[in-house]
């Protein structure tokens, strides 16, 4: 079977089609707050650019806006706790119109994990910045148990952990306005040719796959608010 390349892969939206995608998106200062998922923590893969998925919305925005502006504060490791102590407040400092976030999977994968405080602190970050007058996107995680790439005594509470999360974090954006999209069903789970030999972080293929769906969650918001206006 050939091995997809970016110039035949389905899911990926090169930089061209990527202007014509978000035609008319009015970001041109973006912020990135988030833990490993936010800050594009990948492997190389024949075929495909070295370059996460922020790189290729930046280079699609930046096309769009000659001075389009970033910050990206994005940290592996950390909580959600952390990126509403370290990174909400920087981030707001900056005066982003668009903010990206990914959070919570370093919550569940240490012990004690309470989807109550998940949901306070989600809230928290997220209701600072619609509050701010930004437009914020966040994400369901992708499932990885359902790829083989964790034993069979992890995959079941991998698998129902990302699943309280994704409703978590889909809730309280419905709840503040947020955009949301969810890769935890995504049939491209299942795909172990998508992950990182550490079988936890996305690939470059990945990583190209979760800027297209992103990019889509966008022209998605765009053309549902020019309907209300």
């Amino acid at each position: 079977m050939t091995e997809p390349t970016e110039a035949t892969d389905p899911y990926v939206t090169p930089t061209e089609a990527g202007v014509q995608v978000l035609a008319g998106a009015p970001w041109k200062r973006i912020a990135v707050i988030g833990d490993s998922i936010s800050a594009g923590v990948r492997e190389v893969v024949p075929g495909y650019q070295d370059l996460s998925w922020v790189d290729r919305i930046s280079a699609v925005l930046r096309r769009i806006h000659p001075d389009f502006d970033e910050i990206r504060l994005a940290r592996r490791d950390v909580t959600l706790a952390e990126i509403r102590r370290a990174q909400l407040p920087p981030a707001l400092d900056f005066a982003p119109d668009l903010v990206f976030l990914s959070g919570g999977g370093n919550d569940f994968i240490r012990p004690g994990f309470d989807p109550v405080v998940a949901r306070a602190e989600l809230t928290e970050i997220v209701s600072g910045v619609r509050g701010s007058g930004a437009d914020i996107l966040t994400i369901g995680m992708l499932d990885i148990s359902r790829a083989g790439v964790v034993s069979e005594r992890f995959a079941g509470p991998i698998g129902e952990a990302t699943r309280i999360l994704t409703r978590i974090t889909r809730e309280v954006s419905q709840e503040h306005g947020a955009i949301f999209v969810s890769f935890t069903d995504h049939p491209l789970c299942a795909d172990p040719g998508l992950y990182c030999g550490d079988k936890l972080h996305l690939n470059c293929r990945g990583q190209a796959f979760e800027a297209t769906e992103k990019m889509c969650a966008l022209a998605a918001h765009l053309a549902a608010r020019s309907q209300v206006s």
